[in-house]
């Protein structure tokens, strides 16, 4: 991997903040799509991502994010045994660290987006009980502390 383009992506988030960096790796639209195609859908290929993916990416596009994340070391590639030409893109143990993310901006979506418009039911449109987790100490102490701060001055204001 090319340490120069490691540096310069990663060097974007100005800050020693692990917010920011995180930010500068995944905060790209693509890059969190391909991510989602690769964890959730298991589509491993080039082809397969492009061909499946819902929102119609580029192939030039697909291209940059693939490379870019190989080259963050989010992903790394293998030869296809029955395919001499096609790569397998796998997440590497540092991509793994992503998935919690990625699981909990699913729950945001869930909680936050209108009901699809073909669900069927209440429960189509809500979050598994399998996908609910319990807060820890530091973000109920967190959230109370924002509410107060936040929500109340919101309600005052509206």
């Amino acid at each position: 991997m090319n340490q120069m383009i490691k540096l310069n992506i990663t060097s974007k988030a100005k800050s020693h903040c692990p917010i920011s960096f995180a930010a500068e790796v995944i905060a790209d639209h693509w890059s969190v799509l391909v991510l989602r195609d690769i964890v959730i859908h298991n589509r491993r290929s080039f082809n397969s991502i492009l061909i499946n993916n819902n929102e119609n990416i580029s192939s030039a596009t697909l291209a940059k994010r693939l490379k870019r994340m190989c080259d963050l070391e989010l992903l790394c590639t293998s030869d296809d045994p029955t395919h001499s030409q096609r790569k397998i893109y796998s997440l590497t143990s540092k991509g793994m660290d992503l998935v919690p993310i990625m699981v909990e901006m699913f729950r945001f979506g869930k909680k936050h987006t209108a009901p699809s418009p073909t669900a069927t039911s209440p429960t189509a449109t809500s979050i598994p009980e399998n996908m609910k987790r319990p807060l820890s100490s530091y973000e109920e102490n967190l959230f109370e502390d924002l509410r107060l701060t936040h929500l109340n001055h919101a309600e005052n204001t509206i």
